[in-house]
Order: C-alpha cells, then sequence, then structure tokens
C-alpha cells in the first residue's frame, strides 16, 4: 500500500512543473506582447473609402517625444514602431509635392495645429479608425492598426502653407 502514496507524490510533482511551466509561458507571451509596439497606419480617402498610397504619415509621440516621417508600402499601409514611452501618438499625412492632405478627424474646415490624440495601448489591442467629420464614411481598424481620413487640400488651403 506504499505505492498509492508514491503515485500522489508524482502526480503532485507533475503538476506542479506542469503549472511552473503554463505560468512561464504565460508572462514570456505577456512580455513578447508588451515589447511588441508596431502600429500599422492606413490613410483613407474620406469620400471614396479608398486607401491613399502616395503619401508618407508624419507621427507624434505624446506631445514631446519628437515626429517621425513613415513612408507607406504600396499597397499604402506604413508600419513604425513605437519607444515603450510613447502612451499616445497623432497621424497627419503630407506629401512632399504640392498636393497634399487634411485630416478628417478635426472639426470640418478649421485646422486646429496639433490634431487629436489617441492612446496607444487602445491601438494595440483593439485598433483604432479616427472619426471622419468631413463625410458619414467609416472604417473598421484591427488590434494594432490606426486608420483615419484625409480629404484634398482646398486651393487657400495651399496657399495657406
Amino acid at each position: 500500500m506504499a505505492t498509492i502514496p508514491r503515485l500522489r507524490d508524482r502526480a503532485g510533482k507533475l503538476a506542479a512543473t506542469f503549472s511552473i511551466l503554463l505560468w512561464m509561458a504565460t508572462i514570456c507571451g505577456a512580455a513578447h506582447a508588451q515589447q511588441d509596439r508596431t502600429v500599422k497606419i492606413r490613410m483613407v480617402d474620406s469620400k471614396t473609402g479608398q486607401t491613399i498610397t502616395t503619401s508618407e504619415f508624419q507621427v507624434w509621440m505624446n506631445r514631446t517625444l519628437g515626429t517621425t516621417w513613415v513612408k507607406p508600402n504600396k499597397d499604402g499601409i506604413g508600419e513604425i514602431s513605437l519607444p515603450p514611452e510613447a502612451s499616445v501618438i497623432a497621424v497627419h499625412a503630407q506629401d512632399a509635392g504640392s498636393w497634399f492632405y487634411m485630416n478628417c478627424d478635426d472639426v470640418k474646415g478649421r485646422d486646429s495645429g496639433s490634431g487629436r490624440w489617441y492612446p496607444v495601448l487602445e491601438i494595440l489591442a483593439t485598433g483604432i479608425a479616427a472619426p471622419n467629420r468631413c463625410n458619414k464614411r467609416k472604417a473598421v481598424a484591427n488590434p494594432g492598426e490606426f486608420v483615419f481620413f484625409v480629404r484634398p487640400a482646398t486651393f487657400w488651403e495651399k496657399m495657406h502653407e
């Protein structure tokens, strides 16, 4: 009858080992998820809903961390790896040439300068599609994706710049 306590002891050790391995996998997975702070950015025409592939994105971080220019790929999706201290971002599109766009997440017809700020953790967890105040068209963002709407700048807006 001494074999039953030995079996219980072995089962207990096996369960403890399995529990430790499960916790280690969970912690390593969470640490990896925290380190991967890559955000995909997609700029969409406010009227047509089509992705615009010709313009760069300017990304501001935390109002004080500075700006970064992101060049989209041929599908119009730009990627940026954000530093751990970046908690909010603002994204604008500008073309280096003579034609540029105005963001539609601010009040229509008004340039507020810095624009709206979006939480990085929410972008990473669920994705954010910025509001489209230029049109009624909407978009869906996937986790890790930021989608924003733009419209072509008017003649007077171009002259003002």
